[in-house]
């Protein structure tokens, strides 16, 4: 079923149109298209998961557990918002709004946006794949980039984001404490492909410790450099 669905992605249209698409991470001199570097964040999200139960990352996966959450359906669902988190870049127009397909609001045309009208197309119709296993890929996929724009806010202007704020994103993709963001926290490890820097990565899993999980009695590990490259 797995290859059926990735299957879906890489016949459809928004994939041949990521294919010839620069990647935007890398000059236009680079030959990296759009479609390499989701095949990479893909890659990496399956190299996690092959991961042994070792540090860091046998922590992360005891941390999945206490969630109840099960490992095999989160990477299923993390390796297709891999392949589908910037796929939208071919038509987003920051000048453009569009009506928000999840809940309905006038937004901007970013690309994060773009991407989730994407995925509903190729897999809204779908019946292989359970609805909430298609929220929560759609809302992954919206909410993908929000942690490095919350980095830059707090660089910028020394915000950091509170319980409140983190519970809200938290629960957009799953309403349960510290699930939804799970989600985004090991998708994050996997999207540094083309990322020099990653220290919004490191930020982002420290405040989420010390802002949302530490509060509400939960355990997050936290990676280093080495984690991740």
């Amino acid at each position: 079923m797995m290859l059926d669905l990735i299957d879906m992605v890489k016949k459809s249209g928004w994939w041949h149109k990521a294919s010839c698409c620069i990647d935007s991470h890398y000059s236009n001199m680079s030959g990296i298209m759009l479609t390499d570097h989701l095949l990479a964040v893909a890659e990496n999200i399956e190299a996690i998961f092959a991961q042994t139960n070792y540090g860091f990352f046998a922590e992360l996966f005891c941390a999945l557990e206490d969630l109840r959450l099960d490992k095999e359906t989160v990477k299923k669902e993390l390796l297709l918002v891999a392949l589908l988190h910037d796929i939208g870049k071919t038509q987003h127009d920051k000048m453009l709004h569009i009506i928000h397909p999840l809940n309905q609001k006038l937004v901007i045309k970013r690309h994060s946006i773009v991407s989730v009208y994407a995925a509903m197309e190729i897999f809204g119709q779908y019946a292989g794949l359970p609805e909430d296993e298609k929220q929560r890929m759609y809302w992954c996929i919206e909410q993908h980039d929000i942690s490095y724009g919350l980095y830059r806010q707090y660089k910028e202007a020394g915000i950091i984001p509170g319980l409140e704020k983190w519970k809200k994103l938290n629960d957009k993709i799953i309403n349960r404490d510290g699930a939804g963001l799970m989600y985004l926290l090991i998708f994050k490890l996997a999207d540094i492909h083309g990322h020099a820097n990653i220290s919004d990565v490191i930020w982002f899993y420290n405040t989420v410790q010390q802002k949302y999980f530490k509060p509400l009695g939960l355990y997050l590990p936290i990676p280093v450099e080495s984690d991740m490259r």
